[in-house]
């Protein structure tokens, strides 16, 4: 314990008496190193985040009611519906009916010019447009053209993918209509007959499900899919800010509901393979963050090296009068302890006051979501615990490898 304090002081003498630009360069080196270390893998599962979010707020909602695994609607609809009105704690629901068709645009200059249909095939959704606005912010996603108005009829909005300016970055991945825009009449073939509908709006969403499909209002969904029973292939929950998704789903399960739907929260709709990349994308962060560390404790390694070396005949004297070699170490151990909890230090409070509020005020736009940094205060204090013991091992080495030196040798240079 004596070795350690009076290490401990020796330390703190030496850092006083450094280069102020030195210190400044170690504390930069650790600095960076520990924003590499968190940053990356942090925008990294920012991306995968960041794309759940999205399909929770604009398509899954909180929780989900679908059909029973032997049946392909939900049974009694309309009662369903009713007794989700008396739950104060869901916030909005909507009834979500789908079912296949083709589109053709473009079918009027076919017809004079005699060339091959404008065609695609794709699910169209009918929805109430207010329940559905209120889970989804559906109007809020409409790139083109307007949200549907109330009662409206005879109008249908496409997500983006089915046009072709915005699917052609992918290639011929999508099938996609030429030419389409707000105010454009297109044919919408479905149960053998042929409906034309004018095209009120594009939805510009990075969630497939939604730029892939068109929605219709709920009322004509129904007449041209001859929904005589009114049962929903879907009906989608958004739940009272702070509420507990499982909570209310427990209570939904243990009323006559959970005979009629399967009743899933979010989390239990996410597909193994999005936790398997999440899980992908942390290796990756911590694989490129340890590189980082490495080449920081290397820096680390050089320097106090470079010092001890150069006051090697300084290390010899105080051998000489009696200090001990521990306590030498814990000196130098101490100047990389010193350094790199600063530097730490800066990037914890920058990282976690200034780049995490900034990201999710100005998330990283990418193809497929909006990415914010993803990063905990519990996860940046473990790394930069990790990081502290790296850069305490690289300064007690080099420290340890000058201290072991014959006393007398050292005091005369000699090697």
């Amino acid at each position: 314990m004596r070795s350690f304090r009076l290490g401990l002081l020796l330390g703190i003498r030496q850092i006083q008496r450094a280069s102020w630009w030195s210190s400044i360069l170690i504390i930069g080196v650790i600095f960076f190193t520990f924003l590499n270390l968190v940053m990356i893998g942090g925008i990294l599962i920012g991306v995968v985040d960041g794309a759940m979010r999205e399909v929770r707020a604009q398509a899954l909602g909180d929780i989900a009611l679908s059909p029973l695994d032997d049946e392909t609607r939900i049974l009694e609809t309309e009662r369903v519906l009713a007794t989700l009105s008396e739950y104060p704690e869901i916030k909005a629901f909507s009834a979500r009916y789908v079912g296949m068709a083709t589109i053709e645009a473009n079918f009027k200059e076919r017809q004079r010019s005699n060339t091959d249909p404008d065609l695609i095939a794709v699910n169209i959704t009918g929805i109430d447009p207010e329940k559905e606005n209120q889970v989804s912010n559906m109007s809020g996603l409409v790139g083109e053209g307007e949200f549907f108005a109330p009662d409206e009829s005879g109008v249908i909005i496409l997500g983006k993918f089915n046009i072709d300016r915005y699917a052609k970055e992918f290639g011929d991945v999508f099938d996609s209509l030429k030419n389409v825009y707000p105010g454009d009449v297109v044919r919408l073939r479905a149960n053998g007959q042929m409906h034309e509908f004018t095209v009120k709006g594009i939805l510009d969403s990075k969630v497939d499900i939604i730029a892939l499909a068109a929605y219709i209002p709920e009322r004509d969904f129904k007449r041209i899919f001859d929904r005589a029973d009114y049962n929903a292939n879907q009906i989608v929950l958004r739940l009272e800010p702070g509420t507990d998704e499982n909570i209310v789903r427990n209570r939904l399960t243990r009323t006559d509901l959970s005979e009629l739907a399967k009743i899933r929260t979010f989390t239990e709709d996410i597909p193994k393979f999005i936790f398997d990349i999440k899980k992908t994308f942390e290796l990756l962060g911590l694989i490129v963050g340890a590189i980082g560390t490495v080449v920081a404790s290397i820096t680390i390694f050089i320097i106090i090296f470079i010092n001890a070396l150069s006051r090697r005949r300084q290390i010899g004297i105080m051998k000489a009068i009696g200090i001990t070699r521990s306590t030498i170490e814990w000196a130098y151990v101490t100047q990389a302890a010193f350094y790199t909890i600063i530097g730490s230090a800066l990037g914890i409070l920058i990282t976690h006051f200034i780049f995490v509020p900034y990201f999710i005020a100005n998330p990283i736009n990418f193809p497929f979501s909006n990415a914010s940094l993803s990063i905990s205060l519990d996860i940046m204090l473990a790394r930069s615990s990790f990081l502290l013991g790296v850069t305490v091992i690289a300064g007690f080495v080099p420290a340890w490898l000058i201290a072991r030196q014959n006393t007398l040798n050292s005091i005369l240079g000699r090697k």
